[in-house]
């Protein structure tokens, strides 16, 4: 991606998600690059530069990863790149430039966030209304409900976890009623296709999900893959991942004692098989908010508490997934256990983190 930044030029590499200042030289060399060509041919080619001042800039170049050499894994990975994501740039240069490498939310950290972008500052009014227009008064609905309303009215995010068990049925309704199969139903066009508790655009449910398991009764605390065509957990990697679960929601502490971390990913090929838009990709994002929310409410349902998280280190997720990050890729995570101290009263009160400016968690 190049554009122009006050007066500069900037090349950035947004799959490495670094940018660099170039000049008119380099833009024309890899302008000159934009087939196989051997340093010599570009050499020869360029007949007002030394060889030494085009090999020197080629170097610099290929060093930033600006240029790539042909039969590398850098080639091969654009390859793949460009069979898996068949949408323009747009949604290309969104994902891959958002990804987060590096642990943060230290209280060094937050404290100066707070004070370089929001001390001081008015806050944007949180209602919108037009005063001069009719207004008519809707009801909240009948003192008595249903459960399902109820279980709306008491779903919060929660952060103190005690680390203690969940059962094993719970985490697999958990995993059902959030991921699960529903049913499956025939179409001649599209074949076999899912239904779950959650819309996903075109019924292509790209999410896969993988749990981290800490603390759950009769379940060996490991990473698993959720198997949605016959409901189980297939172990990959076994041990205690608790401060793992720190490091991999770049220093979240309170992870950690999650009893359960599940990290929703996209198999991109799913959604890309039908969909050419760029526009799509935001169906991913939209895909795991709905499972997201449906498992809030699940865990709610079930007397237990959660939290969703979207603050993460993609790259180190993918390693530890064995995940290439470009047919396969980590969107969003969520968790669940028990509270650490009880939460009476919470559909009647409000509760905000003020400690937190940084968006994770909603």
């Amino acid at each position: 991606m190049m554009y122009f930044r006050r007066e500069h030029l900037i090349a950035e590499n947004y799959m490495r998600r670094q940018t660099f200042r170039i000049d008119l030289n380099a833009m024309m060399l890899l302008s000159y690059f934009s087939n196989w060509r051997t340093a010599s041919e570009a050499s020869e080619r360029l007949s007002g530069y030394t060889r030494e001042s085009v090999f020197h800039t080629i170097q610099n170049l290929r060093d930033s990863g600006l240029l790539i050499t042909k039969d590398s894994s850098e080639n091969k990975l654009e390859n793949k790149f460009g069979k898996e994501w068949q949408w323009p740039t747009a949604s290309r240069y969104y994902h891959f430039s958002t990804k987060i490498d590096d642990p943060h939310n230290s209280t060094e950290e937050i404290n100066r966030y707070y004070d370089k972008y929001l001390k001081g500052r008015r806050q944007p009014p949180i209602y919108k209304s037009y005063p001069r227009q009719l207004k008519i008064e809707l009801v909240k609905g009948p003192d008595r409900e249903a459960p399902f309303f109820a279980t709306l009215r008491k779903r919060h995010s929660t952060r103190e976890l005690s680390g203690k068990p969940i059962s094993f049925n719970e985490i697999s309704k958990l995993a059902y009623y959030t991921w699960g199969k529903i049913s499956s139903y025939k179409t001649r066009e599209f074949g076999e296709l899912l239904h779950k508790t959650s819309p996903s655009a075109g019924a292509r449910h790209p999410i896969e999900t993988y749990a981290i398991v800490n603390n759950v009764e009769g379940i060996k605390p490991g990473i698993y893959h959720y198997a949605v065509s016959d409901h189980s957990l297939e172990l990959l990697k076994t041990g205690d991942f608790r401060e793992r679960c720190v490091a991999l929601t770049a220093g979240h502490s309170w992870t950690r004692n999650a009893s359960a971390l599940f990290v929703m990913t996209a198999v991109v090929a799913r959604t890309a098989w039908k969909y050419r838009v760029p526009r799509v990709y935001r169906a991913f994002l939209l895909d795991a908010g709905h499972l997201s929310q449906s498992f809030l409410l699940v865990a709610t349902a079930l007397g237990l508490d959660s939290f969703c998280i979207g603050i993460f280190r993609d790259n180190l997720i993918e390693k530890e997934l064995n995940i290439d990050g470009i047919s396969e890729t980590v969107l969003f995570a969520v968790g669940v256990g028990h509270a650490l101290k009880s939460h009476h009263g919470l559909d009647q009160t409000v509760y905000h983190n003020h400690s937190h400016p940084l968006p994770s968690e909603a």
